[in-house]
């Protein structure tokens, strides 16, 4: 086999790596949210500005508001054998071509945000600025374990700095909207499983070649929302948050192993990927069934069906300019409600919150990845804010329960069928302070 027919099966590769982020928001920003699950209809907090920046009119005098959330996934994988794994893993499936279970070394995710909100002509206009992360997780797997083909670890961070207004223009209907800028990174490192459509390129790269891949880029964002209260015990809200393309440039290398012709021996060049973040349409409605007790239900419609591939374009690696990855997605819908109660004679300032949501994932199993892996959950949410002074303390735990796929019918390069179990908790922390 020529050197030149080698490197490009092993470029080849490239589309079935950690080419770019999944891209998916996450939603759980704020304890209102963490806790009640139901927040678009009454956005009470800073966190309005995400939720819906029409409902800042609650936001009455000055606040400045900070949210930290920290989400610990706990999942397990058996991945199944492939043409030729066992060869180059040096370990041998189960009778039914499973490997034996694996964990991450790392699975989590931030989700930080810090808000400034002022109520500049008093029940009229509300202005806020803040700066917060969408999403930013990460995973990574030990470097000798049997996923190494397929991930060691990989991240995506999307912060952004936004700024919103409220105008009542109505005793009934207020208008919001927000402008921003998002900066998406991501990374990406695994090795370059080295049978390629057949082709058996170790005796050049070595069996463990390995794949790191870098990108950064920048893109506005906006979105535009209604709150109304035609009832003194009912609100309601909507927003919609446009389609966000980020491109993100970054480096490629494909480092050679130490078994290779030449140990260590690099291809090196640049990509640049269009990651999309789509959509996104939300509404939700609150009622206060009695003056203790409100209920609230909303609903969210990511349109990702827009999303059917991943276009990567190289420099560098003379072999290959462009490529394509198959993603197919589906649009990803989320349904939820809650419960809170409040102004309890033996504990006026507490708030105590529940609920639960149903999600379902975007990603169709067979363009699953372990970088970034998307599955359908139900969602259990607690918590509670609590007022001293100037002060509202607030506090969360929202559990997800994934429902893992058994995947048969993956088209990643190498194949990334597996069987699995998972769940994700989410811990939040907010403090609101009047100015």
């Amino acid at each position: 086999m020529t050197r030149a027919r080698a490197l490009a099966a092993l470029v080849i590769t490239l589309a079935g790596g950690p080419a770019g982020a999944g891209g998916f928001v996450i939603p759980d920003i704020g304890v209102r949210r963490t806790a009640m699950a139901a927040v678009v209809g009454r956005p009470d907090e800073g966190s309005a500005i995400y939720h819906n920046p029409a409902g800042l009119v609650l936001q009455h005098g000055w606040h400045a508001y900070l949210s930290l959330g920290l989400a610990v996934i706990r999942s397990e994988f058996q991945l199944h054998s492939w043409a030729d794994s066992d060869r180059f893993l040096g370990v041998t499936p189960d009778s039914n071509g499973y490997y034996q279970p694996i964990k991450p070394t790392r699975a989590m995710g931030v989700i930080p945000m810090l808000a400034l909100t002022g109520e500049l002509i008093p029940d009229k206009l509300v202005m806020g600025a803040a700066l917060y992360v969408g999403n930013a997780q990460g995973a990574g797997f030990a470097p000798d374990a049997v996923t190494r083909y397929q991930l060691i670890d990989g991240y995506v961070v999307a912060p952004q700095a936004v700024l919103a207004a409220s105008y009542q223009v109505t005793d009934t209907v207020a208008l919001g909207a927000s402008a921003g800028i998002l900066n998406l990174r991501i990374h990406g490192r695994r090795e370059v499983f080295p049978i390629v459509n057949g082709v058996d390129i170790s005796g050049l790269t070595g069996t463990r070649p390995q794949l790191e891949l870098d990108g950064n880029g920048w893109a506005p964002s906006w979105s535009v929302a209604a709150f109304g209260k035609p009832h003194p015990r009912v609100t309601w809200g909507a927003t919609i948050t446009g389609r966000v393309d980020a491109t993100m440039t970054g480096p490629v290398v494909i480092t050679y192993s130490d078994d290779a012709s030449v140990p260590g021996d690099q291809l090196k060049g640049t990509q640049t990927t269009t990651q999309l973040i789509p959509w996104t349409f939300m509404a939700g409605a609150n009622v206060d069934v009695t003056p203790q007790l409100e209920l609230g239900a909303e609903a969210r419609y990511w349109l990702y069906s827009q999303y059917k591939k991943q276009h990567t374009d190289i420099v560098g690696i003379f072999l290959v300019r462009e490529l394509d990855t198959i993603k197919n997605y589906n649009d990803s819908w989320q349904v939820s409600g809650g419960a809170r109660l409040h102004d309890l004679a033996a504990i006026p300032n507490l708030e105590v919150m529940a609920g639960t949501h149903y999600d379902r994932t975007p990603a169709p199993s067979s363009t699953l990845t372990l970088d970034q892996p998307s599955f359908t959950h139900i969602g259990v949410h607690t918590g509670v804010r609590y007022t001293v002074g100037r002060y509202r303390i607030g506090a969360s735990y929202l559990r997800y329960f994934y429902s893992v796929p058994t995947v048969t019918d993956s088209t990643t390069t190498p194949p990334t069928n597996f069987r699995g179990s998972g769940a994700n908790h989410i811990f939040t922390v907010s403090v609101d302070v009047s100015l």
